[in-house]
């Protein structure tokens, strides 16, 4: 059986494309709840969901990314975000997650987000290891405390340099379908480009100590 083209020379697309905007619906939603979450939007991470938006741009066209794309095309206009601005686009976040201030909803395991499976051997002497997401171990400082009793280094941020990044458990069942918040998005992003970075849950740390 031939191939059918259009009249541009290109395929037509998927039967299931629907279901692929779906995902990826699910997927910025998921991404807006991780950056939602502290209640804090930083510019790197609303440059984050811009360049997610240019990368999917087919969702772009549905509601509620329509919304978000427009939002942060304006935002973005004269390359800076100011307070006026980041207040709107945190409040935005959070009519479109549904997450309020005080982030107070059950937490919820994820068993989808982009861990490395199986569990890698998890090494501490001369390791960078950086956390996201609120930890049942204890707090951020806490867990970081533990790493340089180690030996190994702790980030604030995913770079070339992290070695391995902490996924703590998350506040809303919407996390069960995507990976969350700018470390995350760093991290798939460096490891796309050939960058070994292990991406393992707060669990599969623990078991490590």
């Amino acid at each position: 059986m031939g191939f059918h083209f259009d009249d541009d020379g290109q395929p037509p697309k998927a039967l299931d494309s629907d279901r692929i905007v779906q995902r990826q619906m699910s997927e910025l939603l998921g991404l807006c709840k991780g950056v939602i979450c502290d209640g804090h939007v930083t510019d790197g991470e609303a440059e984050g969901l811009r360049r997610w938006l240019v990368g999917n741009p087919d969702v772009i066209e549905e509601y509620p990314a329509s919304v978000l794309a427009a939002r942060l095309m304006s935002i973005f206009k004269d390359g800076h975000v100011d307070e006026e601005e980041r207040t709107d686009l945190e409040s935005l976040l959070m009519e479109l997650t549904g997450e309020t201030a005080a982030h107070n909803q059950p937490l919820n395991l994820s068993t989808r987000l982009p861990f490395d499976d199986p569990a890698p051997a998890i090494l501490f002497v001369g390791y960078e290891h950086v956390f996201t997401g609120r930890m049942l171990y204890g707090t951020r400082k806490q867990c970081e405390q533990i790493v340089l009793g180690r030996g190994g280094r702790v980030g604030s941020g995913v770079t070339e340099r992290t070695n391995y990044l902490v996924i703590g458990p998350i506040g809303s069942a919407a996390w069960l379908h995507s990976t969350h918040g700018r470390k995350i998005l760093r991290a798939t992003e460096l490891r796309s480009a050939g960058k070994l970075i292990r991406i393992v849950s707060e669990e599969a740390w623990i078991q490590a100590l």
